[in-house]
């Protein structure tokens, strides 16, 4: 795993509250799952990490980009993409590295699933550790409950990240044409960091407030690739 130098510079708290209603303050995230030829899958790993280097050296509007492969299915990649606005993301699009990127490893793709969400809370400390851990979650929630669980979820991330030190980055959307599917993307400083998160007041209050209102749950172990964020 390698996670870029310039993804450790800060240790300040950084917390996006996405649920304001001024638009223009939430960041636009996109969610792609890549399933990666076997016999290509180094290949493509070396060009993410040097196409993710770029992006965040060179595009002011790039706040994270996230890739990780799934513990149980290594060829299967998900991709976390957080960009200022929307204009930042059809920049990148045009960019020579993401073009470089999209030839080089068209041929590496056997499957491509891409979504675009509406981010609920996107909170994260500014700091990543060597090693992380990084757990993936898709939920689906009853459709009278959403707005409940949206409360309850936020107030879970906030006091996450406010008082556990191991506990790196919460992001949480729903998906834009599915608002009750929603997708967690969690980084922890290591497993004792993730264990000793279950094991919060704040986390068993948000369980026991939000068990009727979760129609499904998956939970998805990963493998970390690269992890990038913005220095502030």
């Amino acid at each position: 795993m390698y996670i870029p130098w310039f993804s450790m510079l800060a240790a300040s708290l950084l917390i996006f509250l996405c649920a304001s209603a001024n638009a223009q303050l939430t960041p636009f995230v996109r969610l792609a799952e890549l399933d990666i030829d076997a016999a290509q899958l180094e290949a493509f790993k070396v060009a993410a990490n040097e196409h993710i280097e770029a992006t965040i050296r060179d595009e002011s509007g790039v706040l994270a980009f996230h890739a990780v492969a799934e513990k149980d299915t290594p060829t299967r990649i998900r991709v976390f993409e957080m960009y200022a606005d929307a204009n930042a993301y059809r920049a990148h699009l045009e960019t020579p590295h993401f073009q470089k990127f999209r030839t080089a490893t068209d041929k590496m793709v056997t499957g491509r699933k891409v979504f675009d969400t509406v981010p609920i809370l996107l909170g994260a400390k500014t700091q990543l550790r060597p090693r992380p851990l990084v757990r993936l979650a898709e939920l689906e929630i009853e459709p009278g409950q959403i707005d409940a669980y949206k409360t309850a979820v936020t107030e879970e991330i906030e006091a996450s990240i406010r008082v556990e030190p191991g506990v790196l980055a919460i992001y949480s959307v729903a998906l834009k044409d599915h608002p009750t599917q929603l997708r967690f993307f969690e980084i922890y400083a290591d497993e004792g960091a993730y264990r000793q998160h279950i094991e919060s007041p704040h986390f068993k209050k948000y369980v026991d407030a939000t068990k009727s209102m979760i129609k499904a749950r998956r939970l998805i172990e990963t493998r970390p690739i690269v992890l990038a964020t913005k220095p502030r």
